[in-house]
């Protein structure tokens, strides 16, 4: 068999309109909500439901939002942003479980 050559771009994200497929939840999630609590509570605007242009509206808000930040920001920036306000910006933290063996440490290299 003859060796084949590997796609460089394989582990690369994904992207559509711009946006990473992992932001994906950040953009879909805001624009479901502003598109269905207005008709939850009976909002409409002549003969239009207020939720169709505030869900677009909305939608194209954070669509250029996630472009701009895709632009000027590294890559996870905002993943890791969420990780710091979740740990509060601590400078460290403690070890996990499974990541700090204690008998490791304790037993290296003596005889």
């Amino acid at each position: 068999m003859r060796r084949r050559a590997t796609r460089p771009n394989v582990f690369r994200g994904l992207k559509r309109f711009g946006v990473y497929s992992t932001d994906w939840k950040f953009i879909l999630i805001p624009t479901a909500i502003a598109y269905i609590v207005p008709f939850v509570f009976g909002l409409w605007v002549g003969y239009v439901p207020l939720g169709f242009p505030l869900g677009l509206l909305v939608f194209l808000i954070l669509l250029g939002i996630f472009n701009y930040l895709r632009l000027s920001k590294p890559s996870y920036w905002l993943s890791q942003k969420f990780d710091a306000e979740i740990d509060q910006w601590t400078k460290y933290r403690p070890p996990l479980r499974g990541e700090l063996e204690p008998t490791s440490w304790k037993t290296s290299n003596r005889k």
